[in-house]
């Protein structure tokens, strides 16, 4: 087990900026010139690419997500006057069908991104993946046409479309450059998130989101100022409008209902293009920030052991003190002062290095027995803290110590095995992490009173050993 610090977990918030990313990407793509590139005679699509890349390197959920967002861009672009007959059936407004236009557009997109991400998920199986993430990066855009054909042709067969129609498309000459590129870019992005240099530093990211765990707590207030911003987005697109018919109007020219919508219609998917725009680079900008953060909390960490300072522990103990559940009846929270027996003799017998090789595989042993929602700390010297901020009873605590205690004795400096000491005082309300502290170190006094290899526990834990007892 790891640390607050050290917890690595693939499937945690760290991906969700990656997933965002991807939907910002697909957005942008959607409404903007890199999506689909039409300059005679060459007729380039693109979009479907960030669903190949969330497949790829996150997930089939993750890649359905992003497909659904693909199919409701392109919902929203078929909702307009101008558009052909043949992409109005994708419009529930247009198409007179509207459930089977909704499940047309968002459907048959998010039907692929979860195919491609299963598939993505068999290659990355393989003994040597690259092959077959490039293999199914070739078949991705005729697994595109695939889906929605084939969703057409069941929906709307009187549009004349089947699953056929895949073929035709394949034997359009530009179709190979749309392949060239998602072979290219798909595999590119697999192995620079494979990378060393980009794991560390999601990682890093992943590091500062739990230290700051009052982002959770500020997420409605985020998703509140999205909406907001949004709305706002629509009352400038509206403006906007109404500014238009009144230029025009002032020479003579009037536009119909129809006109008038098809503008607001390209006006708000000009927004929503710039939005997404705006979403990549405040995205880019947190990740930097986050970044810059962890080297400053690194640079605060303990340097031989790994474990939080002096004072970012304080810091961190009040703020998970606040936060705490304190619905555990009669369980409680556990703050733990240890420290190794004979400490100084290690070192003035058989020198600091020694003594520096047994507090770093302690704080290894600390890591391991401690799960990652306990917080650890190297006070100074040979002392270290854990603050289990959630309910544990007395029986886990001693089995927790006990386990320790044992990691401990396999630790030898030359024929003698290393022990410690600790005092152990429950985590309870209306307490400071001072307090806890000096309750802890009275306790832990009072084990070396005891001798070595001793734990000593404070009152209510106690009164639990007393009620089971009786």
């Amino acid at each position: 087990m790891k640390s607050v610090s050290e917890k690595k977990n693939p499937g945690s918030a760290k991906d969700g900026y990656l997933l965002w990313g991807l939907i910002a990407i697909e957005l942008f793509m959607s409404f903007s010139f890199l999506g689909y590139i039409h300059i005679e005679p060459i007729s380039l699509t693109f979009v479907y690419i960030p669903v190949l890349i969330a497949g790829c390197i996150l997930g089939s959920k993750e890649a359905t997500l992003v497909g659904a967002v693909f199919g409701v861009a392109s919902m929203w672009k078929a909702s307009a006057f101008y558009v052909g007959a043949g992409d109005a059936i994708f419009s529930p407004v247009m198409s007179g069908k509207p459930i089977q236009s909704i499940l047309l557009s968002i459907g048959s997109r998010a039907f692929y991104g979860l195919a491609v991400g299963l598939l993505y998920q068999l290659a990355k199986k393989r003994k040597h993946p690259l092959g077959a993430i490039i293999f199914i990066s070739t078949l991705g855009r005729s697994l595109h046409s695939f889906c929605v054909y084939g969703f057409m042709e069941f929906l709307f067969p009187e549009a004349g479309y089947t699953v056929a129609d895949t073929l035709n498309e394949v034997k359009e000459w530009n179709y190979l450059l749309s392949v060239l590129a998602a072979d290219l870019i798909v595999p590119l992005c697999y192995v620079f998130i494979k990378s060393d240099r980009t794991r560390k530093f999601l990682d890093r990211i992943h590091v500062i989101d739990e230290v700051n765990a009052d982002i959770r707590r500020n997420r409605p207030a985020m998703a509140v100022l999205m909406a907001l911003t949004i709305l706002a987005s629509f009352s400038v697109a509206l403006y906007f409008i109404n500014r238009i018919k009144r230029v025009l109007s002032q020479y003579g020219i009037d536009l119909s209902e129809r006109v008038s919508y098809d503008l607001l219609h390209l006006q708000i998917q000009f927004l929503f293009g710039i939005l997404s725009l705006a979403a990549l680079v405040i995205i880019g900008i947190v990740l930097y920030q986050k970044n810059f953060n962890y080297l400053y909390y690194k640079a605060r960490m303990d340097g031989l052991t790994g474990l939080h300072g002096r004072r970012q522990f304080f810091q961190i103990g009040e703020r998970l003190l606040a936060n705490m559940d304190q619905t555990g009846g009669e369980r409680y929270g556990c703050f733990i002062i240890l420290d190794v027996d004979e400490f100084k003799k290690i070192n003035d017998k058989y020198g600091h290095p020694e003594g520096d090789r047994v507090l770093k595989e302690i704080s290894d042993h600390l890591r391991q027995v401690f799960n990652h929602e306990c917080l650890l700390e190297r006070l100074g010297g040979d002392e270290f803290v854990i603050m289990i901020h959630y309910p544990i009873e007395k029986m886990e605590i001693e089995a927790l110590l006990c386990r320790l205690r044992e990691r401990i004795a396999r630790i030898r400096v030359r024929e003698n095995n290393v022990t410690c000491s600790a005092g152990v005082i429950p985590v309870e309300k209306y307490y400071t992490i001072d307090e806890l502290y000096r309750s802890a170190d009275r306790l832990l006094y009072e084990a070396k009173k005891k001798g070595k290899n001793q734990f000593a526990f404070g009152d209510r834990f106690r009164d639990q050993e007393f009620e089971r007892s009786t």
